[in-house]
């Protein structure tokens, strides 16, 4: 990368922290650093939702159209601010960060750190990142807004090439090698984000960000897209972000969760064909967490993050529609339950390996050890949202348009990736109640 593209890539960043700042996003307690890649996110999402609405009324996002982005999502950015600004909740008294917490905190961030830098210095090296969300993102940045780019899967939301294509646009050229390290950006802040959430939860908060790492590390899909700028970070961050922001909300009835549930759910829909069914599979969980709670007011979050994702959804096929890009299901073929047997056995090929697999079995140990703590009380919303989310993906399988086996040799790391560090995060909640 040259000087002016890291340049653009902190103006960016910076765009996007302001827009986060200005929404009053915070955690409880005084986690400046927390807060700020929460805000980062925030601030992403934002920007994108800005672009997808403003190409409702056909309005580009170059040139003059860069400020009115930004003026949009300033204003979306006070609306948040007045709905639920501040901190999510007060419930937590600030646990001080001791020395050994200090220490994981510099693990993560090495982590963190390296996985950017490979970012930074690593060619391209997805075909993904061609064929489809280069090709769209190079596409809609020389044109200044959405336009049918005629790539692979044209049809899918937007949201990842739209936020390319804005690094473009302050580049002032394209460069798919470029494009690729704005996901670096959201998946550290993706991973400090996660560590707090961890800190909210556990019984013994000084091990959130070790937990943290071991979460990132033991998902090594999630490292990757670092540097091969897949859509599948994105899509992992705020599908975990908006369910836990669900999770914490029952825990703690505070708008500000359902702020975030609401905006990462909604970018969920908006940036893989997968993105609104996985939002709705956690809508069903807190739906049924609800009836076996028998508490109508736990329908709440499912509520929002439907609403959320629903309107994600409908802007994007009302601007699809606009511009002559055809909605279609392609990748869905007729439901074959009989090949189940032949998906179980593709499924053990893929992950019998320590490196594609040593997460899932840490996850599943961790589940095992931890017993009927899952399913009782609080941990039960999020165990439901992660089991469902392994069931649907298995009927993914099952409805894919190619064979299953082989849907399951080329998608299962990066389907399996989406929720595997929920199912890891779930497993610590569950060893935190089983030994305190």
């Amino acid at each position: 990368m040259d000087l002016a593209g890291l340049g653009a890539l902190g103006l960016v960043a910076l765009e996007w922290l302001a827009l986060g700042w200005l929404s009053g996003a915070a955690w409880p307690g005084q986690p400046t650093l927390a807060n700020w890649a929460l805000r980062l996110l925030l601030g992403a999402v934002l920007v994108s939702l800005a672009q997808v609405g403003l190409a409702l009324v056909g309005v580009g996002f170059s040139g003059p159209g860069v400020v009115v982005v930004l003026a949009v999502a300033a204003a979306g950015a006070g609306a948040l601010r007045l709905f639920g600004g501040g901190a999510c909740s007060e419930r937590d008294k600030q646990v001080p960060i001791a020395r050994g917490e200090r220490v994981g905190w510099l693990l993560l961030g090495g982590v963190l750190a390296a996985a950017s830098l490979r970012s930074l210095l690593v060619p391209e090296a997805g075909w993904d990142a061609y064929s489809h969300w280069g090709l769209r993102a190079q596409a809609y940045a020389l044109a200044g807004g959405v336009v049918d780019a005629h790539s692979e899967h044209e049809y899918y939301p937007p949201l990842v090439p739209l936020l390319e294509a804005w690094l473009y646009v302050h580049r002032g050229l394209v460069s798919i090698d470029l494009a690729k390290t704005v996901w670096a950006l959201v998946g550290s802040a993706f991973g400090v984000c996660l560590a707090w959430q961890l800190r909210l939860s556990l019984r013994r908060a000084w091990l959130a960000p070790y937990l943290a790492t071991g979460i990132l590390v033991a998902t090594p899909a999630l490292l990757e897209s670092f540097w091969t700028g897949q859509a599948d970070l994105a899509l992992t961050a705020w599908l975990s972000l908006a369910a836990l922001a669900a999770f914490q909300w029952r825990r703690a009835p505070r708008r500000a969760w359902l702020v975030q549930a609401a905006v990462f759910g909604a970018a969920a829909a908006l940036t893989k064909f997968e993105g609104a069914p996985r939002i709705g599979v956690v809508v069903v969980a807190l739906m049924v967490d609800a009836a076996l709670a028998r508490r109508r007011v736990g329908l709440v979050p499912a509520l929002v993050l439907a609403l959320a994702a629903g309107g994600g959804w409908l802007a994007w096929t009302l601007v699809e529609l606009g511009h002559g890009i055809a909605p279609n299901a392609e990748h869905l073929g007729a439901f074959q339950p009989l090949a189940i047997g032949g998906i179980l056995l593709a499924l053990l090929a893929v992950f019998g390996g320590l490196r594609t697999g040593g997460g899932l079995l840490v996850a599943v140990l961790a589940w095992l050890v931890s017993g009927g703590a899952l399913l009782r009380g609080w941990l039960r919303p999020l165990t439901l949202v992660v089991l469902g989310q392994a069931a649907a993906t298995l009927v993914a399988f099952m409805l894919s348009a190619t064979a299953p086996d082989v849907e399951v040799r080329t998608s299962a790391t990066r389907l399996v990736e989406q929720w595997l560090p929920l199912a890891l995060f779930v497993g610590a909640l569950g060893l935190s109640e089983r030994y305190p």
